[in-house]
């Protein structure tokens, strides 16, 4: 059992700390997808709880982004998330193929409290990076230094507007159903009440 448990744990680990690799058919210099949650990843942007946006969620796959990937340690809370993660390296020059770097976690005690694979190509004006979905939560891929902090309102606003329409047209229901339970029981007294004064008088 115990060299059983020692196999188990060993290829769970390899299948944990495996890398993604991206198809390199079609370029991905045409072909790569809008930056996952692009806004508020660039290094000037504090983490803020109410949103706590991460890359955990990230669909694995190539990625263009505005502004370069940041290759300078960040510290914690930094990059709109609780562990920024950085490319602890430089980046491809232009005409070099797909190059492999690594990812560095900022942790509470160092730059690099874990690493990660990460696949970038130099496509002449911009990059485009190869993502892989990272492990815990809040963590990001900085990108830039300088930019802005906003988070989109249209979704929240959008959101809070439908549930307080839903939260609208559902009072307005249940106030339409009470409302009609009471004028049924309001007749159904009625009509009791005048079956017994007519069954009272029929006794006189």
């Amino acid at each position: 059992m115990g060299i059983l448990f020692i196999t188990l744990s060993t290829i769970l680990l390899n299948l944990v700390d495996s890398t993604f690799y991206c198809n390199f058919s079609p370029d991905p210099c045409s072909s790569s997808n809008t930056l996952f949650e692009p806004f508020d990843r660039t290094r000037n942007c504090v983490f803020d709880s109410n949103y706590s946006p991460c890359d955990r969620y990230l669909t694995p796959g190539w990625y263009k982004s505005d502004d370069p990937i940041l290759n300078q340690c960040p510290p914690l809370n930094k990059c709109g998330t609780l562990y920024p993660v950085w490319l602890n390296d430089s980046l491809p020059n232009a005409g070099d193929p797909v190059t492999t770097k690594k990812l560095c976690k900022t942790g509470f005690t160092d730059c690099c409290s874990k690493e990660y694979d990460i696949q970038i190509k130099n496509c002449g004006s911009f990059y485009v990076y190869c993502l892989p979905a990272l492990d815990s939560y809040p963590e990001r891929i900085c990108f830039g230094t300088n930019g802005s902090c906003e988070y989109p309102v249209t979704t929240t606003a959008q959101n809070d507007a439908k549930l307080s329409n839903e939260y609208k047209q559902l009072e307005e229901k249940y106030i339409g159903t009470i409302s009609a339970v009471i004028v049924l029981l309001c007749l159904l007294s009625l009509v009791t009440a005048i079956i017994f004064y007519y069954i009272m008088n029929k006794r006189k």
